[in-house]
C-alpha cells in the first residue's frame, strides 16, 4: 500500500453558526487535513456539490435551513451532485433514537457523536477508507451494507464496491479524469441495479393497493403505498432518461399520473385507474425485466407500451 496522507483530501466541514466547531477542526488539521472549506447550511452543502464537490462531507445533523438525512438521501440517489459514493460523516450532540435511526436510513456511512476525541475522529476516518463498506442498492435504499441494522426492508443482493475518492485522493495515485470516469462507470451499473429493484418494487406496491381495494382496507396503509408508488415511479422515470429504455419512461409517468389521481380520492377512485394500475406495473416489469442483459426487445417494450396507455377496459384480476 503506498503511503497516504490527507493533506490534498477535499473536505466540506459543516455546523451551525451557533455552535463551535472549531475543536473538531482543529482535530481535523491534526489528521493532516490541510483543505477544509467550512459551511454552516444545507444551502451551503448544495453550493459546494454544484461548483466543487467535496471528497469527504463532515456535517452536523441539525443544520436550520432543512433535512440533513433528506439531502444525504438525494445525494445518494444522485438527485444532487456529481459522486453519489462520497463520504459522509454526520455529526451531532444529541444523538436519538430517532435520529440515529434516520440517519442510518440516508445512506450516511457514519454518525459521530460529539464531543469526540482525536484517537475516535481518526478511527472513523480511517475505516472509511482503508475499510469502506460496499454498498447496496433497494427499492428504498442506496448506501452502505449494514445487514445487521433495523430496517422495514430486507436488505439483499450482491454488494457494490463504489469508488472510494477518499482513499484514492490520500493515496495520490490517481488523476481527477481517471477518478471521474471511475465514479461515472459505478453510477451507470447502480443506475440499473436501481431501476431492476424499482420495477420489482412498482409491482408490490401495485399489488398491495389491489389487494386493499378487494378487501375494502381504506385507510392510510393505502395512502401510503400509493405515496410510494409515486415517488418510485418518478426515481425510475428519472433513471430511464438516457438509457436503452428511454421509452418507458412514458409508462413511469402515465403511472406517477394515476396514482397521483388515486391518491387524491383514494375512497373512491376512478374504476378506470384501477384497471390501468396493473397494466403500467406489468409493462414496465416487461420493459425494465432484464435492464442488465438488455433483452427486452424494442418490439416488446413498444407492444407493452401500447397496450398499457391504450386504458383497455377490461377488468383487471385481483390477487
Amino acid at each position: 500500500m503506498s503511503k497516504t496522507s490527507f493533506n490534498k483530501v477535499d473536505l466540506l466541514l459543516v455546523a451551525p453558526k451557533n455552535q463551535n466547531s472549531s475543536s473538531l477542526r482543529q482535530s481535523l488539521t491534526d489528521l493532516d487535513f490541510r483543505d477544509i472549506r467550512s459551511g454552516s447550511s444545507i444551502e451551503d452543502i448544495r453550493h459546494s456539490l454544484e461548483t466543487r464537490p467535496p471528497d469527504l462531507l463532515v456535517t452536523d445533523a441539525d443544520l436550520a435551513d432543512g433535512d440533513v438525512c433528506a439531502l444525504i438521501g438525494d445525494i445518494r440517489n444522485h438527485r444532487v451532485g456529481t459522486n453519489p459514493f462520497m463520504s459522509i460523516i454526520v455529526t451531532t450532540w444529541s444523538p436519538s433514537e430517532s435520529l440515529v435511526h434516520r440517519v442510518v436510513e440516508s445512506g450516511a456511512d457514519d454518525l459521530l457523536v460529539q464531543p469526540a476525541s482525536r484517537g475516535q475522529l481518526r478511527s472513523r476516518i480511517d475505516a472509511l477508507t482503508f475499510n469502506r463498506k460496499p454498498f447496496v442498492i433497494t427499492a428504498k435504499y442506496i448506501g452502505p451494507d449494514r445487514r445487521n441494522m433495523t430496517r422495514s426492508e430486507k436488505l439483499t443482493g450482491t454488494p457494490v464496491y463504489v469508488p472510494n475518492l477518499l482513499l484514492a485522493k490520500a493515496s495520490g495515485d490517481k488523476d481527477a479524469g481517471e477518478l471521474q470516469r471511475a465514479v461515472d462507470s459505478a453510477v451507470a451499473s447502480v443506475n440499473k441495479n436501481k431501476l431492476s429493484r424499482n420495477a420489482t418494487h412498482i409491482g408490490f406496491l401495485v399489488k398491495q393497493v389491489l389487494a386493499a381495494y378487494k378487501q375494502k382496507a381504506i385507510d392510510g396503509h393505502l395512502v401510503d403505498f400509493l405515496g410510494n408508488l409515486v415517488v418510485t415511479s418518478q426515481d425510475a422515470s428519472r433513471r430511464l432518461t438516457g438509457t436503452p429504455y428511454a421509452a418507458a419512461s412514458k409508462l413511469c409517468d402515465a403511472l406517477v399520473q394515476v396514482a397521483k389521481r388515486m391518491e387524491q380520492s383514494f375512497r373512491s377512485p376512478d374504476p378506470k385507474d384501477l384497471r390501468l394500475l396493473p397494466q403500467l406495473a406489468m409493462s414496465i416489469h416487461l420493459a425494465l425485466k432484464d435492464v442488465n442483459n438488455n433483452s427486452a426487445t424494442a418490439d416488446e417494450i413498444s407492444d407493452a407500451i401500447s397496450k398499457a396507455m391504450s386504458g383497455s377496459t377490461r377488468q383487471a384480476k385481483f390477487g
